[in-house]
């Protein structure tokens, strides 16, 4: 028997609110395409009929999501002070904030002149393999 995947979609009022706006933006388009646009007159608004109800309802949805946008942030803010407050100067300061942490070994820093050495160095143990595999001939 197959597996059965089912994605959640994600249903927040900030995803709403994005798609809304993605609705407005696609309307007020239809709108600029529009013969009222073109015209430059209100009298051709039943010609542009669907762009305009498009952009109504989601500029509703979005005054819409944005207000429960709005709330869910406004409530979280009051949950969290509240948690301050329960939680007092215990939330403030970690547990663990007077801990000695262990100190890092630092990295050797090496001088150009160390690094030239090792890289001649290098180079010259590669013609030292080359010339026993006869691969390098001078």
């Amino acid at each position: 028997m197959a597996k059965e995947y089912i994605q959640q979609l994600p249903d927040g009022p900030e995803f709403r609110l994005l798609g809304n706006l993605f609705g407005a933006l696609i309307a007020s388009a239809g709108l600029l395409a529009g013969t009222m646009a073109r015209e430059r007159s209100f009298d051709y608004w039943l010609e542009d009929i669907v762009p305009l109800l498009l952009l109504v309802f989601t500029v509703r949805g979005v005054l819409l999501n944005a207000v429960r946008l709005a709330q869910e942030a406004i409530i979280y803010d009051e949950k969290m002070e509240m948690l301050r407050k329960a939680m007092g100067p215990a939330m403030e300061q970690p547990a663990d904030a007077d801990l000695d942490l262990p100190l890092l070994p630092r990295k050797k820093g090496y001088t150009e002149e160390e690094v030239l050495e090792a890289v001649s160095k290098r180079i010259q143990e590669k013609r030292e393999e080359a010339v026993k595999s006869n691969k390098l001939i001078n």
